[in-house]
Parts: structure tokens; C-alpha cells; sequence
């Protein structure tokens, strides 16, 4: 978990980068628990903080920290086999962190993450379009399948 909410002097300007991805058909929850606990190691390395969501289907993830570093991770991201599809929804530059307190916030439909969001959401940090952008991606895992 990282503790500074905002940029320091020394650090670069940030970037704030969404994307969604189709996650591979065959991923358990287990492989997903891999996923998220890599995914914290490594931004907390890097200097990255964000978001990911998983709907059932597809992830949605928000990163943040500085280009250069956002730039590498993103070349891993679109390797990885769990998911596929990866499209950029969104790329800003940004003056702070808006998961500054999260390495990697995870949140699944049918899991128990709902709180961090909801928190982070009802501190009226968050960016209005990100908040739309992750409220109508988890809407869409609360479709019944066909």
C-alpha cells in the first residue's frame, strides 16, 4: 500500500491510463488472486498506483504513476495471456494520484471489495468520468448471462 496522495516535487509528472480487456475464458479465481497479488508487488516496485475490476467477463483497470514506468507495465499487460482484447479507454495526464492509498485496488462483482471502492468513491475524490467509467463496467457483470 502507498501512503503519498499526492506528486512530490521530485517525481515526474503522472499519467493516469484506463483500459478494459476481455478476460480469458478459462480464468478461475484463483488465477485472479495470482493476478492482483503480482500486480501489487510489482506497481508497488514501480511506483504505480490504480485500480483493477473484474466483472465476470472482462477487466477494467486504471493505472497511474509516471509515463515512462505506466509505459512499461502497460508492454507486460498486453502479453499476458489471462486476458485479450486490451483496448486504451481513456489516457490523461494527472496532478495526483487518485488511488494514491492502493498499489492495486481490486474489486469483483461477487467479491468483497466493494467497501475500498465505495469509500474512495464517497470521499468525492475520484474523477467524475473515471467514477462513471467503473460504475457502468461493474453494472455490465450484473447481466445475466445468456
Amino acid at each position: 500500500m502507498m501512503a503519498n496522495p499526492t506528486r512530490s516535487k521530485e517525481e515526474p509528472s503522472l499519467l493516469s491510463i484506463a483500459y478494459v480487456s476481455v478476460a480469458d475464458p478459462m480464468i478461475s479465481e484463483k488465477d485472479i488472486s495470482r493476478l492482483v497479488a503480482q500486480a501489487q508487488r510489482n506497481n508497488e516496485r514501480a511506483g504505480l498506483t490504480g485500480a483493477l475490476l473484474f466483472n465476470g467477463r472482462n477487466f477494467f483497470q486504471i493505472l497511474e504513476g509516471p509515463e515512462a514506468k505506466l509505459e512499461a507495465c502497460l508492454q507486460i499487460i498486453r502479453m499476458d495471456p489471462r486476458h485479450s482484447g486490451m483496448v486504451e479507454v481513456r489516457r490523461r495526464p494527472v496532478d495526483r494520484r487518485d488511488f494514491a492509498g492502493w498499489s492495486m485496488l481490486f474489486h469483483h462483482v461477487e467479491g468483497e471489495y466493494v467497501q475500498d471502492l465505495e469509500r474512495l468513491a464517497a470521499r468525492g475524490t475520484l474523477d467524475r468520468e473515471d467514477e462513471r467509467m467503473m460504475t457502468n463496467f461493474l453494472a455490465l457483470g450484473n447481466r445475466p448471462r445468456a
